[in-house]
This record gives structure tokens, sequence and C-alpha cells, in this order.
């Protein structure tokens, strides 16, 4: 009994550093804003588009994972084999620039963690 209360205790822990509350969430894809483009792309890198209105980072790469394929025989689940299955990562982030600076920022895809790092605490 005490075992588990301190299993679950310590996975409460674990987790609760793993997800970020909303308001971490638009903190980090505001980060951005006020900033200049040269700013910016000392952190993510260079725009992949760039004009006087917007910069525009692209990001297309895929990844296979790599699925058991189970059975339940005898009283216990067995891995018989594995299969693959492509995953397609994309995002592509848009800086709204006034003045040289970046006043709105736009996130769309599954994978923009490169285009919004984690910020420092």
């Amino acid at each position: 009994m005490i075992r588990n209360t301190l299993l679950a205790l310590g996975m409460t822990a674990l987790l609760a550093g793993c997800f970020e509350t909303p308001e971490e969430m638009a903190a980090r894809k505001n980060q951005f804003i006020g900033k200049t483009v040269p700013e910016v792309a000392a952190v993510i890198g260079p725009p992949t588009v760039r004009d006087r209105n917007i910069a525009r980072w692209i990001s297309n790469t895929s990844t296979v994972n790599r699925i058991p394929i189970s059975h339940y025989m005898n009283g216990v689940w067995v891995t018989t084999g594995y299969r693959n299955e492509r995953v397609e990562l994309h995002c592509k982030f848009t800086a709204t620039l006034s003045k040289g600076r970046v006043v709105a920022a736009d996130y769309e895809g599954n994978d923009c963690n490169r285009f919004a790092p984690r910020l420092k605490k």
C-alpha cells in the first residue's frame, strides 16, 4: 500500500514537469514579439522566406515509429514482431513584421517545438 502511494506520488511529480500550463505555452509562442529577425534567427536559424512584412520558417521532416505486434498467449502478452509507421512532421512559423520587428507570431503544424523553444526559468 505504501509502495503504491510512493510510486503514484513519484509519477505525479515526474509528469508535472512534462506539461506546461496554457500561460507558459502562450509565453513560449510569443517569445519573439518585439524582436528583430536577426535576433529570432540567432535562436531558431535563418528564415526560409523573408520580405518586408513577414519572415517565415518552414520545417518538413519524417520519422519512422516501430509499433510492436503483440499477441495474448498462455496468459501473457508476447511481442512477435514490429511494424513500421511513417510519421510526417511539419511546422510553418510566420512572423508578421512592422518596422523590422515581430508584431505577431503564428504557428501551423504538428511539430513546432523547434521554432518555439522552451523558455529558461
